[in-house]
């Protein structure tokens, strides 16, 4: 991962063992993220949405071609 404006940033030890405080605490906050849940449930249908109007669109080209 790149610079951060304070300095590099390293992910805590996967073994949970940190030098301070902070460190146990970031590697908790990785640990407890929170699943994929309703951004997908709202993605997919938006995303089918999508490729039908493609779909219609391409349809309606290729009528207007022909």
């Amino acid at each position: 991962m790149g610079d951060t404006f304070g300095g590099p940033h390293r992910r805590p030890r996967a073994d949970g063992v940190g030098h301070s405080q902070r460190e146990l605490g970031d590697r908790a906050s990785y640990d407890c993220d929170r699943p994929a849940g309703l951004g997908c449930a709202i993605a997919l249908p938006i995303s089918g949405l999508m490729w039908w109007g493609l779909y219609e669109a391409g349809h309606a080209l290729i009528g207007a071609i022909a």
